[in-house]
């Protein structure tokens, strides 16, 4: 069995930042709370309304997944990753959003061999040697197992530092910095 790569979706895959802030325009009237809030990931636990909260959630999972843009070069990315790594899709999204989480992968041509929905990235599967993800929270999970763990640059991590991760600005750069040592014997 090929040794596992753990992909998020969000911000990784799926440009869904703006999205998430323009719903919260339009349920509240005021702009993003970028000063609590630098980006949309962790809204579950915030201070915010859980009802607004559940609102969002609920509006972005109904309508907006399936109009969501692929990051630029992921696909291509994971069409020559898959050749060595089990693609395995870790998303904190409810699992609810399943159903549009499947089909937008299948529209997009997303090439994955597993897809799990859960807060606990690093439990999700087994044999995972890479991840990338955007949040810091994660990226320090992956990286108390042992993992390689690329962070995908975005404006709200890019306080953090840690020499066990690598920052990566864009899915070519990260192809290119997967080189032989990385890849399975």
């Amino acid at each position: 069995m090929r040794p596992g790569f753990a992909v998020d979706i969000d911000n990784v895959l799926a440009q869904a930042e703006h999205e998430v802030q323009r719903i919260f325009r339009e349920l509240t009237g005021e702009p993003w709370p970028s000063q609590r809030h630098a980006s949309a990931g962790g809204l579950d636990g915030s201070d915010l309304d859980p009802d607004l909260i559940d609102r969002i959630f609920d509006y972005f999972y109904e309508r907006s997944i399936p109009r969501l843009p692929v990051v630029p070069g992921a696909r291509p990315a994971l069409q020559r990753l898959q050749k060595d790594y089990r693609i395995v899709l870790i998303t904190a999204r409810r699992p609810s959003a399943r159903p549009c989480t499947l089909g937008w992968l299948d529209e997009h041509g997303i090439p994955f061999d597993e897809l799990h929905h859960t807060g606990e990235k690093t439990e999700a599967s087994n044999d995972i040697v890479l991840a990338v993800d955007d949040h810091p929270d994660h990226v320090k999970e992956y990286l108390a197992l042992g993992i390689r763990v690329f962070l995908m640059d975005q404006p709200w991590n890019r306080t953090f530092s840690d020499p066990g991760a690598t920052r990566v600005s864009d899915w070519d750069e990260l192809h290119r910095k997967i080189d032989v040592s990385s890849k399975p014997a």
